[in-house]
Parts: structure tokens; sequence; C-alpha cells
């Protein structure tokens, strides 16, 4: 083994460990990996480019903005809350309904833009229906998941690995050469998460309690400003109460008028009552050196909160968030958005203290406190996704039938032959832009930078496998297997494999390291590498047992208030089945000799 395969081979550790530590974001690993690629000479400038021209990259960019054309239409979220209309008082039609509805959109959307639209709608047909939205939302982001692998544009893995299979003489992938297969899977997956997740996970967010999910009852109070004490005259930030104390002042009660704005410029008075968040220490600390009064030992609910004039709101962070690895205190939140973040939930974890320092992450769901127009002007920020608690816009926009026509006909087109699928999507992109059916900023903002980076960056990964020898050298080594079990079994291994690292890893890497892997042993065996390009496609794009293996597991993560081992108790056992139908079919549809 000669000393850059050894070098490769230290850089795709180092990037599985920086994975899954998050010692940066995927894309700035993506592209530390290709640094060290050009560094230590494994490809050459030109190779380390060519990712930024891939077809499939530049398939996902247009995907993502024509994806953006049609959500910001209008459509597809006025057919999900009229989706509680149609199908009258029953409990379980709606939600049902709203989950077909996710895997037909994922099938031509971005999977995480589908389920970024069909979040809020889920949680308002939860309440609605008396259900907990915990045993709705995991099974949108299966649905999705599974939903996105019935056709070549459903998700960025079936482009990509299309896109290797060609750069090695394979026939490229047909729009619908997915369906088969992945409409047995969607069937099957349907019937597990309507049987299994949505019947036995347990309600982790009972009802609509905001204060009751995030365990805020204990952590606010009331605090009666007494004629003796110290504060009479001063102002929050002059006595230092959030530096002093660790507590937020979160609003100030004069008779009858509630006071949430401008809260560190106001003089407190004489029978002010302060509603304030904090630990009980600072609390109990508070209240005897600044001469205050504990009004109640009531805890506060949801209802204490929201008036007329202040609101408690869920907020997620988007994908394209300029939050993401800032701090609160960096970007001074409440001075720049006028609100509170009272708590964050970051993939189940539910973190509460010391949240003026700890750095966002892309998901973060954040509870946000405040006078009511400064928390809904949140809504429109691209920043954030709004989770419930929201007026319904079923308004559509002026051109919403351009924006709804424009993906068919890119779909047709690519579908009949008529075009390659990446000149279809980039004229549907400049059909949208001409007719202004989207602006060019709406056009910017579609599209996840982060993915189009790490995928460009990271597909000289595979070039590097096939450049050191590395990929020949692991297609040989596993040859064994092949020759004495068969190409069937090798198949099944290569499929579990690759479920296995992408809930890890990325799946678009996860894919750029095990299509060259899976082409050489197919060399080997002398059989079609198609099958076990399918296997790799698959395998890549069916992750269910982590929360942080797929960016929807990640999303809905914080909404329902999941644990880790919630993904596990309920994605394991549908990977497993998952293997073993591809295992058995993938073979039939596509033969191992042509």
């Amino acid at each position: 083994m000669n000393l850059e395969i050894l070098a490769l081979i230290g850089i795709i550790l180092f990037a599985l460990v920086a994975f899954v530590r998050e010692w940066l974001p995927m894309d700035a690993v993506s592209l530390t990996c290709l640094g060290l690629l050009l560094l230590f000479g494994l490809v050459t400038p030109e190779e380390a480019i060519a990712g930024f021209s891939n077809p499939a990259v530049i398939t996902v960019m247009m995907m993502f903005i024509l994806s953006a054309g049609l959500v910001d239409s209008g459509l597809v979220t006025r057919l999900a809350y009229r989706i509680s209309d149609w199908t009258g008082s029953g409990q379980w039609k709606a939600p049902l309904l709203l989950l077909a509805l996710a895997g037909l959109v994922s099938a031509f959307l971005n999977n995480t833009a589908a389920v970024a639209l069909l979040i809020p709608v889920a949680i308002h047909l939860a309440r609605r229906h008396r259900i907990s939205p915990s045993r709705l939302l995991m099974p949108l982001s299966f649905v999705a998941i599974f939903g996105g692998t019935a056709t070549l544009i459903g998700t960025s893995t079936n482009l990509l690995v299309s896109s290797l299979a060609f750069e090695h003489g394979i026939r490229p992938f047909s729009m619908f050469e997915f369906l088969p297969l992945g409409s047995v899977l969607f069937a099957v997956g349907f019937l597990y998460v309507t049987l299994v997740p949505m019947r036995f996970l347990e309600p982790r967010s009972p009802g609509p309690s905001l204060t009751r999910k995030y365990h805020l009852d204990g952590f606010l109070t009331e605090l009666k400003v007494g004629a003796s004490s110290k504060l009479v005259g001063r102002t929050v930030v002059e006595e230092q109460i959030s530096e002093r104390y660790e507590m937020t002042v979160l609003e100030i009660l004069r008779g009858d008028e509630k006071i949430a704005a401008e809260i560190r410029n106001t003089l407190l008075q004489v029978d002010d009552i302060l509603l304030v968040r904090g630990a009980v220490e600072g609390i109990v600390a508070f209240k005897e050196k600044e001469g205050l009064l504990l009004l109640t030992d009531v805890k506060l609910s949801d209802a204490d909160l929201n008036d007329q004039n202040t609101i408690l709101a869920e907020l997620q962070l988007s994908p394209i968030s300029r939050l993401t690895g800032e701090t609160l205190r960096a970007i001074n939140f409440r001075r720049q958005y006028g609100a509170f973040v009272l708590a964050l939930d970051r993939t189940g974890d539910l973190i509460q203290d010391k949240l003026a320092s700890i750095p966002l992450k892309a998901w973060d769901t954040l509870l946000v406190f405040g006078p009511k127009s400064r928390v809904e002007a949140l809504y429109d920020i691209v920043d954030f996704i709004p989770l419930g608690r929201r007026e319904l816009r079923l308004g559509l926009a002026p051109r919403w039938q351009i924006c709804a026509a424009t993906i068919p006909v890119v779909v047709i087109l690519a579908a009949t032959g008529t075009m390659p699928i990446l000149k279809s999507a980039i004229l549907g992109t400049v059909f949208l832009l001409v007719t202004r059916a989207i602006t060019i900023r709406q056009a910017y903002r579609g599209i996840d930078w982060s993915v189009i980076f790490l995928l460009a960056a990271i597909l000289p990964l595979g070039s590097a496998m096939e450049n050191t020898g590395l990929a020949a050298l692991i297609a040989s080594s596993i040859e064994p297997i092949g020759m004495r079990y068969g190409p069937h079994v090798m198949l099944s291994l290569l499929y579990l494999a690759t479920t296995v690292l992408t809930s890890i890893f990325s799946n678009s890497a996860t894919a750029i390291l095990m299509v060259p892997i899976a082409i050489g042993a197919a060399s080997n065996l002398g059989v079609d590498a198609r099958p076990f390009l399918m296997a790799i496609a698959y395998g890549a794009s069916t992750c269910f047992m982590t929360p942080v293996g797929y960016q929807t597991n990640a999303m809905v993560a914080g909404p329902g208030a999941y644990r880790f081992s919630d993904f596990f108790k309920f994605g394991a056992p549908l990977t497993l089945i998952f293997w073993l139908i591809a295992s058995w079919l993938i073979p039939v549809f596509w033969p191992f000799q042509p």
C-alpha cells in the first residue's frame, strides 16, 4: 500500500470523524477535504474544480430554483391546508392524506423544501385532530425520504449516481427508471409508518402548550416592585439584571398595560410586575437583593404569555439562515429582532441554560417570545421557518400557474427523451425568470448553497479514489465474496454498507465513495454495474436510523421533541425491511446480465 493510498485513507477518516463530531459544517468539511487532496497531490487542480461544473451539481441547483418557484407560488400550501376540510372529521384521514401529498411532492421537489413547507401544516392538522405532533412529524420525514427515491430528480443522490455512471461510460438513468422499485418501497414504507410510528410513538409534545413542551413552567415567574425596592426609577440595563442574576426580564405589567418593547429603557415604577425567566437561584437572589415581592407560585402557561400584544412561538432556522454558526449574543438577537429566545431544541436535545453563548446550527428550533408584531415579522424572514401559531396564508402568487406548470413540463421533456434533464431544468429556470414568475433574488434564496458546495467539493474524492487505486484495491479485496457467494450477496452487502455509512456520513459523500467501488466490483465479477449502482443510490437515500443522517430527520427532531433513540427504534426496522426488499428486487428490475 503506497503513501498516496494511506494519505487518502487518512483524509476519508478525517472527513468521517469531522462529520460525526460536527467540528465544522458539512460543506466546510468537504472544502477542507478538497484542500487536503490538492495539498497531497491526489487530484489535479482541474479535477479539484470539476465538481463545480458537474451536470448533477448544476441540475440540483436548477431544481432548487424550480422548487422555490413552486413553494413560493402558494399552491402546495393551499392544497395542504385544504386537506382537513376535504376529509371531514375523521381523526386520521387528514394526516394520511397529508403524508400521501408529501410523498408525491418529494418525488419532484427537493425533500428539504417539501418537508419545510409541510411541517407547519402537519402541526396544524395534529392539533386540530387532537393527535400528538410527534406521531406525525417522523412519518412525514420518512415518507419524504422514500418518496424521493421514485424519480431521478427526487433526491440529489440519484442525480449524482447517474452522473458518475455516465462519467464511467455507463448509460445514465432515465427520469422514471427508479419508479418500479421506488413504488414498492413507497407502498411498504407508507404501510409501515401508518401502522408503527403513528400508532406506537410516545407522544413527546402533548397538546399545544409550548411551556410544557420546553419545560419552562418552573423557569418563568412574576415579581412585584415594592415601594422600598432599589429598582424604582431605574432601568433593567442600568441595574445590569441579565449579567448579575443570569436572568431576563421578558415583560413589564403596569396596571392594565403590558410593556414588551423597549424594556431596556423603561424606568421601573412602584407596583410594576416583572415577568422574568431564569434559574431558581438567580430568581431568589434577584428577589432578596433588589427588594422584590414574589407575586405567586403558580406556574405560568402559554395563556399567560399570549395576548393581543405578545406571543410565544416556535421558529426553526432555515438551511440558508445567516444565523448558523453565530451566537445570540454576537448577533444581539434581542435588539435586532425585538424578541427573546427562551429555549432551544437541537435534534431532540433541549437547551435552556447559557443560550446566548451557544453557536446556532441549521434546523435548531427556537422558542421565541416578544411583541406580536415583532415575532410575526420573523415569519417572513428567510432565516426562519415558522412552526405553527401562524395565520394561514392561503393566497396564491400572481403567476402561480407558471410555477405550477413548469416542473411538470421539465419532467415530461426529460422523461420522453426530448432533452436531457440538465437542459430542461436550465430552460425551465430561465422561463420562470423571464416571465417574472420568480425574481432573481428568489432564485438565489431558493438555492441551498451548503448542498451545492458539499457536492462540488466532495466529488473529487471519487477521482482521488481512482487515481490512487484505492477503489480498485477495495473492489479486488471484496471480489472473493462475490466469486464465492455470487453477485446477489455482493449487491446486498454494498447496499447495507452504503446505508450504514449514510447514517453517520453525508449521503452524497457516501455515494461518491461507494460508486467507484461498486463499478470495480461489477467489473471484477463480469456483470453489469447498473444493479450495483442502483444499490448505492437506494442505500444512500434511505436513512432512517438517526436524526443527523438525513436533513429531513434533523428538521422534525425539534418540533417533534424526539430523542435520538426514537429514530433508531422506529427507523432501524424500516431500514432492515428496505434492505431485504432491495436485495431481492434490484436484480429483478436490473438483471446482472443485460
